[in-house]
Parts: structure tokens; sequence; C-alpha cells
């Protein structure tokens, strides 16, 4: 089934790519990247349809739906916010502190509107998925902060969707669920398809994608990996969203030899 899976997911995901990327343009859904050229802006956008109907083929194949409602509905979601800050967003007030003081003076702004949403959605997938009120609230925060991580690092091409392996091949190793593998499977041949437009700066995946792909790894890890390695997770996650708040993850990159091998590797 995986297999089947995947070769849908490709085939889709070529089709549907293109069509998105001409919507975009056509709407002028475009923004200056980090070179000062106007490219598409939320192409994660393609994302929605791309597993829509590979889970359509999932359930004729016989796969349990219940878990992969649990996913499109994040999903869906961290894509409708996503878009709203894509398209509406700016730069005024940007990062937590940015977006949760403008809701403090009673001010929405995208982002806090994204992280209202976000912190919901993590707490309306825990409370499905978790027993026990220790268990809501240790999942409803990984998904939250696993959601946001993706947004952190999508400020160079390719580096959201290299960072969205690298934690997926990790859980993968560590072992998920079949409905995970499942998303895991879809998302990868939609991933494929377009890692090389994201390498070459032809399009950004945009808080639509980056939100998305993050949810699909909180889930996974709320779904799948023990206590244990949930809590050091979410250390780890806290650990990034404070240092972000702090200093330029970029740079961070740029010094360390390695990471800005792996983070310049295709472009």
């Amino acid at each position: 089934m995986l297999l089947m899976i995947l070769i849908s997911s490709l085939t889709s995901s070529a089709i549907i790519m293109p069509m998105v990327r001409g919507m975009l343009i056509k709407g002028g859904a475009l923004k200056k990247n980090y070179q000062g050229i106007e490219i598409p802006v939320g192409m994660g956008i393609a994302l929605i349809p791309v597993l829509m109907i590979n889970s359509f083929i999932a359930l004729l194949l016989k796969a349990e739906g219940e878990g992969l409602f649990v996913f499109l509905t994040g999903i869906t979601a961290m894509a409708f916010v996503g878009i709203i800050d894509d398209l509406l967003g700016n730069r005024e007030d940007s990062g937590f502190r940015g977006h949760i003081g403008g809701l403090v003076k009673g001010r929405m702004t995208t982002g806090g509107f994204k992280a209202i949403i976000g912190g919901l959605i993590g707490l309306l997938i825990s409370f499905y998925i978790s027993d026990g009120l220790i268990n809501i609230f240790i999942n409803a925060l990984l998904i939250a902060l696993m959601t946001n991580l993706l947004n952190l690092f999508d400020l160079r091409p390719g580096r959201a969707l290299k960072t969205y392996m690298i934690i997926g091949g990790l859980m993968l190793l560590l072992g998920i669920t079949f409905d995970s593998k499942l998303i895991f499977v879809m998302v990868l041949g939609f991933w494929l398809i377009y890692l090389p437009q994201d390498l070459k700066a032809r399009g950004m995946l945009g808080d639509a994608g980056s939100n998305s792909l993050g949810v699909v790894l909180g889930i996974t890890a709320a779904l799948s990996l023990n206590l244990y390695y949930r809590l050091m997770v979410i250390l780890i996650l806290m650990g990034i969203h404070l240092a972000a708040e702090k200093y330029s993850l970029t740079k961070i990159i740029k010094d360390n030899y390695i990471l800005n091998l792996i983070d310049r590797l295709g472009r």
C-alpha cells in the first residue's frame, strides 16, 4: 500500500504543483525572497489537495480512516491560517513576543491569529488522541511547538523541507504508527516534486507549507513517541524557540560548518 500511495502522491503532486503556482502568480500572491526577487508565496497550499486525493485512495485500499482524519484536521487548519499570514502578514510584529504582545494590547496580527489557531488545534487533537490530563497537556504543547518549528527555519531555499525530512527520518528510525507512515509517504511525494523548485528559489513554501509540515511532525510525535522522548523533544523545541527570539538562526547555521553544508546543499 505504501508504495502505491507514494506513486500516487508523486503523480498528483506533479499535476497539481504547476496549477497552484500559476494560480498564485495570476492572483498576485508574490513576495520578495531573501535576495529581493519576487516569487509566488504559499506554494505549500498545494499539499492539501495532494493529501486529500491520496487519503481517499488510502481509504479505498482499506486503510483506517480515523488517524488520517486526525492528520487532515490539523494540516488543513494550519494551511488555512498559514496562507492568511502569507498573503496578509507583515513584519511589524515579528516573533512570538511581537504577536503575543499585540494580542495583549488588543490588536490581532496574522501571526497572533495563527498562534491562537495553532494552540487550539494542538489542544483539540491532543484531547482526542491522549489519555489523562498530563498527556493532553504534553501532546498539545508538543504539537504546537513542532508546528511552529519549521516556520522558524523557512528563511532560505530548501531549509524547512530539509529540516522536516531530518526530523521525520529520525522519528521513522524510532518507530511511528502506520497512519503516520501513510501521511509521511504522501508528504514524501509532494516533497520530492516541490524540493527542486524551492531550492532554485522559484517559489516560497510559505507558512501554508511550513506550518502544515510542522503539524505533521507534531502529531506523529504525539502518536508515536513514548513519554521520555516526547518530553525530551519538548525541551529541545523550547530551547530552539527561545534561541530564535534572541539570536538569528540563519547566522547560527552559517557559522557552523556542518549545518551550513547541509543548508547550502542543492542550492
